[in-house]
This record gives C-alpha cells, structure tokens and sequence, in this order.
C-alpha cells in the first residue's frame, strides 16, 4: 500500500503541481504590473525573486553561492544520464551517474549548508530571512545528504538499473512500483524527498529558476553603490 503511494500516487502529483504551480505563480504577479499576464521574465515581483544577501558577509557568499548552482546542474544532468543508462542497461552511463552524481551532491551539500549556517549567524540575514528560505535550505541539504550517505557510507550502487525502468513505466503511464520495492530505504527516502521537494518547488522563491534564461540576459544593469561610494 505504501509503495503504491509514494511510487506511484506521489510521483504524479508531484509533477502536477510543479507544472501547474509553475504556471500559476507565472501569471500571478504579486503587488505588480505583472499580474494577470503571463511573463517567465525577472521582474519586480518580491516573491519570485531570491531577495539576494549577497551585500552580508559577501566574502563567505561567492563559494557556496557557485557550489549550490553548480552542483545542482551537474545533478540534474548526471541524474538525467543515470536514470537513462539504468532503463537501457548501459553501465558506461550509470558510472558517469555515480560519480558525476557524487560530486555534484558535495557541492550542493556544502553550498546549502554554509548558506542555511550564515543565515543562523549573520543578524541582518537572520532578519530578513523567512521560514520558507530555512526550509528550502533544508531540503537541498537533505536530499543531496540522502545520495551521499546511499552511494559513499553505504557504498551501494546501481540502483539506477531499478529507478530507470521504473520512471520509464511513470512515462508510459503503466506504473509498477515493484522495481523498486527492493531498493534500500535510504534510497527510496531519497527519491521520495525529491518528489515532496519537485511539488513544493513552485511554491517557493526557487522559481526564479525560470526567469533564465528568458529575458534575463536582456535585462538592465543593476546599479550597485558601496557606502563608502554614496559620501563621495
């Protein structure tokens, strides 16, 4: 009943509600011009933005600011990769998923930590920020956490051979959770964090993923002032 649940139901709702959510928050441009129309553009809009903290503490920021987006990339695409070789049996893909997969969840990993400890340490940050910035924090801690601890402590490997025909059988809307019955707990935790975090996604400021590259790269130059600059 479980399985039938969390590998069959939740997997379609999740994707619901992120392409349904995605398209909602797209046309609902909150206390702006934009809504009511529909604009993947970044705009003005205070809760599709990521409300930078990049002016606090900006020394610490550069590193886990390039390691989350960087490592979040290289996951995706290594587990796009991985799912594919698991589904066609091809190891040479599933190996590149295995360590492309690894250091991709060490750069999310350290990013979204040393992100979720600055907002606990830095007081203008722990101000301003919000339960939903710690929570999303919390989750692209936990879910990389999950792979890690799967594929480094626990040293397994090649469940891709289960979770690609699987998701294979999402697609063809003929689910059978029972590829992936025998996987380890700590790999099913894993994926159905994922499902839980893809349906919360639209919800939150991460939707700002959206806005690149439309209209992004066009978008005016944002002029920046050091303190020290504004008494002059």
């Amino acid at each position: 009943m479980l399985d039938n649940f969390f590998f069959v139901a939740l997997p379609y709702i999740a994707v619901l509600l992120f392409a349904g959510g995605s398209v909602y928050r797209a046309f609902t441009g909150v206390k702006t011009a934009f809504r009511g129309r529909l604009t993947w553009s970044a705009r003005g809009d205070l809760l599709w933005t990521t409300r930078s903290t990049g002016f606090f503490g900006r020394a610490s920021v550069g590193t886990s600011a390039l390691s989350l987006h960087w490592g979040l990339v290289i996951l995706v695409v290594a587990h796009g990769v991985g799912f594919i070789g698991g589904a066609g049996g091809w190891p040479v893909l599933v190996d590149f998923f295995r360590w492309a997969g690894m250091f991709g969840g060490l750069l999310v990993f350290y990013g979204a930590s040393w992100a979720f400890v600055r907002r606990l340490v830095v007081p203008q940050l722990r101000a301003m920020s919000t339960r939903e910035d710690y929570l999303v924090l919390l989750f692209l801690i936990v879910i990389p956490g999950l792979g890690l601890y799967h594929s480094v402590v626990q040293i397994a490997f090649g469940v891709s051979y289960a979770v690609g025909p699987w998701l294979g059988s999402l697609f063809t809307l003929q689910p059978d959770p029972k590829l992936v019955a025998g996987a380890p707990l700590v790999a099913k935790v894993h994926m159905i964090a994922n499902f839980i975090f893809l349906a919360y996604l639209p919800f939150t400021k991460l939707v700002h993923v959206f806005s690149y590259p439309m209209a992004y790269i066009t978008r005016p130059y944002i002029s920046m002032r050091s303190y020290v600059g504004l008494k002059r």
